[in-house]
């Protein structure tokens, strides 16, 4: 990846080992998280990185490409350009980014941003044009606004926000869910419109048969499940997940057969077409997708509010599947039994996987099964095998007058296959037991602090590394971050007792540093951390640790539980360690910090007697030989022993030593084979390192062949 360098990574501690699969071995192939990494990138990106495929300029995607990725000719509403298929586009590139960390597509999804900021913003009445031609001009300035086309939006702003936090794309974000739930939301009714006139004053009925389904799981999905967690303002957090729960309740309240009928397990596409089979959006896509939004909207609240659908949604998936022929059903004709339309398309087929997954990583992977039969029959059916460009054909049907091979159309673009590799692939890794590792483009100031999320999942435990610069995006980071345990994480007590105390983490360091702060080997960090008495208990700490000197990666890790033990710090350098506490209310502590110095390297020692030493003539004279230094560039020098000894009997005046000048006197005994005097210095740094060097000097009986 562009800026990667060499860096340590944060091991899995004992509590991710422990939640790993107990033989990875038997995952099947089809499940496996490199699958579907592989999936997306031979399967599906080479249709989109293709200059056809990024507009006219960068930016301005085109809707309707051929099987082979080619600009088409002109007909219908092609070169036209769908607001929710630009989105699309822009947020499947970011996708890509998350997936693989290249640099490249954050700039086709920036690229495509500023194309939907330029062009399909109306200055005039406000909202936003559903429809623009080939340069950017909307088709019809005075076309109805749909809700549709609005709440798409979320996609593009949301997942490029996921992945970069950019202030100005979060606050277009926010400004599309208040356009939404200002102008389009009826609270009386708790429903949400199909669409405004073109000056957003009047509600429109498109087709005068009640609320569309979309108008609830559109906004669901695409705003407000992916992005709860990851705004900025608390107060706006909890603002997307006050509205989360609305929607839900509406489509559930609007669109779901009541629990008094024959089959309360069906949703219908319109609130004034119950009953009517053939009605549009009313199929098993719709119902699987509601379904879908049913289950992870009820892992956001602590009340587990729609668990009691459970049943239904079952009943529904089974009547969806096609068992026979591995496949999921388009719709019924009618609630007799085997009066359905066979072989959806890819969309539906896509939702039913990727809720299978969801289920799987809530109920200890019962439908794994199941789910690896589904997989493999969406890679064999729907993945053109036979062109370069690869990609989905829209439907394949043993039934040739519902194929569709087209890839690329309105409703047709990069969300469903890609949601579907990435859900897949973070099914893939926790089946595994393996870490997922995603990539973002953190602000420098919050690469080790921006939350991150396994998408709208969440995660027991988090790791991430600081992989370096992004070329493109000055002031940012590429982050890694790698996430075990998902949706493992047990929810918050409900109802919440009346505890507002955050925990409390006390560090310790093992071994204890040197009396002037530094360490010269392997060092220990453990954080222990505990709940005021009568609190609800620890849910996670978290930690960072930044080596000052930037030659080390920084890494951040979140834990569960009460206890964790840092991967050990062993390279040179000064770690700030900084960490914090959350209980299960999510009331955190501030956060403290500790330094931990690491000097292991030994000081440096010179200046002693150059070797060979004589001294001579042996005239009872002090002779200066040796001016020693000792010197240490990290944590300092702490001492310097100088000595001296001699082979034959001296007196105190025959050795004078001064700070590091040592003298000698130049004498000998007459009678013995000449004197050695031994000059030993060992240097000692701040860390404990120490240094030993010794030099000899002699003065011999005699020089040359005769007594003197």
């Amino acid at each position: 990846m562009p800026g990667e360098r060499a860096a340590r990574v944060i091991a899995p501690t004992a509590a991710a080992v422990m939640q790993m699969a107990a033989d990875p071995v038997d995952v099947p192939e089809v499940l496996s998280g490199d699958r579907w990494l592989r999936h997306h990138r031979e399967d599906l990106m080479p249709y989109w990185d293709m200059p056809s495929a990024l507009g006219t300029p960068v930016g301005n995607f085109p809707s309707f490409r051929g099987r082979d990725g080619e600009l088409l000719p002109p007909t219908g509403n092609n070169p036209n350009r769908g607001l929710p298929t630009l989105a699309r586009q822009v947020y499947g590139y970011s996708l890509a980014f998350m997936l693989t960390g290249e640099e490249r597509y954050l700039g086709y999804a920036r690229a495509g941003i500023d194309w939907i900021e330029a062009k399909a913003k109306d200055p005039v009445n406000g909202g936003y044009f559903g429809l623009l031609d080939a340069t950017g001009e909307p088709v019809n300035a005075l076309a109805n606004k749909e809700v549709f086309d609005l709440a798409s939006l979320g996609l593009a702003y949301g997942m490029y926000f996921n992945v970069t936090r950019d202030p100005g794309v979060e606050a277009e974000l926010l400004a599309v869910r208040d356009l939404l739930f200002d102008k389009y939301y009826d609270p009386v009714g708790n429903r949400v419109k199909d669409a405004l006139s073109p000056d957003l004053a009047t509600e429109v009925d498109i087709g005068a048969n009640g609320g569309d389904i979309t108008n609830l799981l559109v906004p669901g999905t695409a705003l407000l499940l992916p992005n709860a967690e990851l705004l900025t303002d608390p107060g706006r957090r909890d603002q997307f997940r006050d509205d989360l729960r609305r929607v839900t309740d509406s489509l559930v309240a609007r669109h779901k057969n009541s629990a008094s009928t024959t089959e309360p397990w069906w949703f219908w596409g319109r609130t004034l077409r119950f009953g009517n089979f053939g009605a549009n959006l009313t199929d098993f896509g719709h119902n699987i997708k509601s379904y879908e939004m049913v289950h992870n909207a009820n892992q956001v609240f602590a009340d587990r509010p729609w668990s009691s659908l459970a049943t239904d949604r079952d009943t529904l998936m089974n009547r969806a599947w096609d068992d026979a022929a591995t496949r999921w059903n388009e719709r019924l004709r009618s609630f007799l039994p085997g009066a359905v339309e066979r072989d959806s398309a890819w969309w539906v087929h896509a939702e039913a996987d990727q809720t299978l997954a969801a289920l799987d990583l809530t109920n200890g992977f019962a439908h794994q099964a199941q789910l690896a039969r589904s997989a493999q029959s969406y890679l064999d059916v729907f993945v053109d095998d036979e062109s370069a460009a690869r990609e989905t054909f829209g439907r394949v049907s043993r039934v040739a007058a519902d194929t569709d091979l087209r890839k690329s159309f309105f409703g047709k673009n990069m969300l469903h296959a890609h949601e579907h590799a990435l859900i897949m692939y973070l099914h893939g890794r926790a089946l595994e037991g393996r870490p997922a590792s995603l990539y973002y483009a953190f602000p420098e100031d919050e690469a080790l602090t921006a939350v991150a999320k396994p998408y709208w999942f969440d995660a027991a435990q988090e790791a991430r590394v600081v992989r370096g610069d992004l070329a493109s995006l000055p002031g940012r980071k590429a982050v890694e971050v790698s996430f075990t345990g998902l949706n493992a994480v047990p929810p918050p007590p409900h109802p919440a007792p009346d505890d507002t105390t955050a925990p409390t983490t006390v560090a310790s360091v093992v071994p204890g540093a040197s009396t002037a702060g530094w360490h010269h080997g392997h060092v220990a960090v453990a954080l222990s951390a505990a709940d005021d008495t009568g609190g609800v208990g620890v849910k996670e700490i978290h930690a960072q640790v930044v080596e000052h000197g930037g030659a080390i990666a920084a890494t951040a890790l979140i834990d569960p539980g009460e206890e964790v033990v840092l991967p050990a710090l062993s390279a040179e350098g000064a770690y700030e360690v900084t960490y914090f506490a959350v209980d299960r209310l999510r009331n955190r502590e501030a956060p403290k910090t500790l330094m931990v110095r690491i000097d292991r390297t030994a000081p440096d020692v010179s200046g002693l007697p150059p070797q060979p030493c004589l001294i001579w003539p042996p005239n009872e004279r002090l002779v200066r030989v040796a001016d020693i230094v000792g010197a240490d560039s990290s944590s300092g020098l702490a001492d310097l022993d100088v000595s001296a000894s001699s082979s034959e009997p001296a007196g105190p005046a025959d050795i004078v030593i001064s700070g590091g000048r040592v003298s000698l006197r130049a004498t000998r005994d007459d009678d013995g084979p000449g004197r050695t005097y031994t000059v030993v210095a060992t240097a000692t740094d701040n860390a404990g390192n120490v240094t030993t060097r010794q030099a000899s000097c002699v003065v011999p009986h005699h020089l040359g062949g005769g007594r003197k």
